[in-house]
């Protein structure tokens, strides 16, 4: 049987700009799924770890800081951030009023738990940690520890997180558990040799033991360890508490809490004190 005759098509010009275009806008949109994965794929490796504070590290926005009040303040909308004031105390702040130190505004304290000797090697508790955890929290304030580091290696770092969670058991600690390893510069001291990526190992196992037991770990930095010994990429996921003594902090890529002065006045506590703003969500 003969087929049908139908009018032929007409062939369609092909627009070689057009699919040029095509190509081009193809090709970008390639580039920008791949940097988006990668982004997708660092920050899934370096997220923030689960914590019930919710806990983040920001980048602060100078302009947001006030700073002309007797205590910083820092507000952030767009961030969901809004800042609480506390301080940290060790036994040389001597006997405090805790009830005074409430209500002068502070939120919470950091108690310097326990240390390891900078020459023997010995960790021991600090004098007055049973005394300012218990009165901080009968004051209704929170409370968070830390311990002074001088670690030499990860089974070290290890045997100071153990200490120290023994040392806290039972005690209303609801606050962070934190790493505080600094070059010790009164005396010579057993790290002085110690490297930026030995430094980050020991604070990296610290953590993590203490995250396991159910804590929230945090590292202790100031400009000069972050800059020169901390691999802060391999520490961004845990809480990082910065120490700066500025108007302003300079430190990027982000932390929870800024110690902004060690010169503070608080009543309650005789002689100066640290003061810091930890940065909650502010619709929590």
């Amino acid at each position: 049987m003969s087929q049908p005759l139908y009018p032929r098509r007409p062939q369609r010009r092909v627009n070689k700009k057009a699919r040029r275009i095509a190509l081009l806008l193809l090709a970008l949109l390639i580039v920008i799924a791949a940097a988006a994965a990668a982004v997708f794929t660092y920050r899934a490796q370096h997220s923030i770890i689960e914590n019930a504070l919710g806990l983040r590290n920001i980048e602060v926005d100078p302009a947001l800081l006030e700073t002309g009040g007797a205590y910083f303040t820092y507000q952030s909308d767009e961030d969901n951030v809004a800042a609480s004031l506390g301080i940290d105390v060790s036994t040389y702040q001597g006997t405090i009023d805790w009830n005074a130190v409430k209500a002068a505004g502070i939120d919470y304290v950091f108690v310097r738990a326990a240390y390891r000797g900078y020459e023997t090697g010995r960790i021991v508790p600090d004098d007055l940690f049973a005394q300012n955890i218990e009165g901080a929290a009968a004051a209704g304030l929170h409370v968070g520890v830390y311990l002074f580091s001088q670690a030499l290696s990860e089974q070290e770092a290890l045997e100071e997180a153990d200490y120290l969670l023994e040392l806290i058991d039972g005690y209303p600690v609801d606050y962070p558990v934190v790493y505080d390893q600094e070059e010790y510069t009164a005396d010579q001291a057993r790290t002085d040799g110690l490297t930026g990526e030995q430094a980050t190992a020991n604070a990296l196992a610290f953590c993590e033991r203490i995250y396991e037991a159910g804590y929230i770990p945090m590292v202790y930095t100031n400009n000069d360890w972050a800059q020169n010994m901390y691999d802060m990429e391999q520490l961004d996921h845990y809480p990082i508490w910065y120490a700066e003594y500025a108007a302003a902090p300079s430190l990027t890529g982000g932390f929870a809490m800024w110690q902004y002065t060690d010169e503070g006045t608080v009543d309650g506590v005789q002689g100066p004190v640290d003061l810091n703003l930890l940065f909650l969500p502010a619709n929590a």
